[in-house]
């Protein structure tokens, strides 16, 4: 007969919270094993204690729920493979911290100066573009970024299209370590193509804007917008909308020293 345990038992067994656990039953990641029909409570047997340690160390180690329920729909053949995967991004994430780190103490020894920046004011035609709103946050924008490209390429590719231009991305807010928001995906086209949802394409308007290009890594781009904001307010200027960062090589085959980033910011 199958032993079961009360959420707050098995809570205190598995050291995950009883909020965590609802949530877990909410995603279909750890259901329990029977429900009370007339209380709702919650019950679970002793023998999914080790598929919940499994879910606390997988999340003490920053894995997305989705890619947890990966590893444990996953043969015993392919778990290696998915956890090395995360464990490559969590290396890749240690050398950008440890980059960030040596960057800063240079900042504040005054051994390393903010880049200059050369600010330039363009009128930006208008374009056809397909594009994609998304909402995110500071740790997950680079896939949000990488997924929304991706399915902007594949509504292309089978319209037959291929951009027609670099991609870029309008913030909508700011997005930091304290606030999520929205940015559209945005690929240039040549001509309007017929688009499923949540995909739009339509014309972009010209733009006034003061623009500048950041030359290196993407995570450290903040002084050109410092640059690009402290310029608009000495020239007299206003911002008139969101900004926009146009990506003029391919990150794929350049140096993270190398990649250009073109910042536009509209002004009135």
């Amino acid at each position: 007969m199958t032993q079961l345990v009360s959420i707050g038992t098995f809570s205190a067994m598995t050291r995950l919270s009883v909020k965590a656990l609802r949530l877990y039953d909410e995603l279909d990641l750890l259901r329990p094993t029977k429900v009370d029909a007339s209380s709702g409570y919650r019950y679970y047997a002793l023998s999914q204690a080790g598929r919940a340690e499994s879910i606390r160390r997988l999340r003490a180690l920053d894995m997305p729920i989705e890619e947890i329920r990966r590893v444990l729909a996953a043969s015993p053949a392919n778990v290696p493979g998915l956890l090395a995967a995360h464990r490559q991004r969590l290396l890749a994430e240690r050398d950008r911290h440890n980059h960030m780190l040596a960057v800063l103490s240079r900042l504040i020894n005054g051994e390393e100066s903010l880049m200059s920046y050369a600010i330039t004011i363009e009128n930006l035609p208008a374009q056809i573009v397909a594009s994609l709103r998304r909402h995110t946050d500071l740790a997950g924008v680079g896939a949000t970024i990488a997924e929304g490209f991706g399915t902007l390429v594949g509504v292309l590719t089978e319209a037959g299209q291929g951009p027609s231009g670099a991609p870029f991305l309008v913030f909508h807010d700011i997005i930091d370590a304290e606030n999520d928001g929205d940015i559209d995906v945005c690929l240039p086209i040549a001509s309007p193509v017929t688009a499923p949802s949540p995909v739009q394409v339509g014309e972009m308007a010209a733009i006034t804007a003061a623009v500048t290009t950041h030359r290196g890594r993407y995570d450290e781009i903040s002084p050109a917008y410092h640059a690009l904001t402290t310029w608009i307010s000495e020239h007299g200027h206003e911002v008139a909308g969101p900004p926009r960062e146009t990506y003029l090589n391919d990150p794929t085959t350049t140096a993270q020293a190398d990649l250009l980033t073109q910042v536009a910011w509209p002004i009135r």
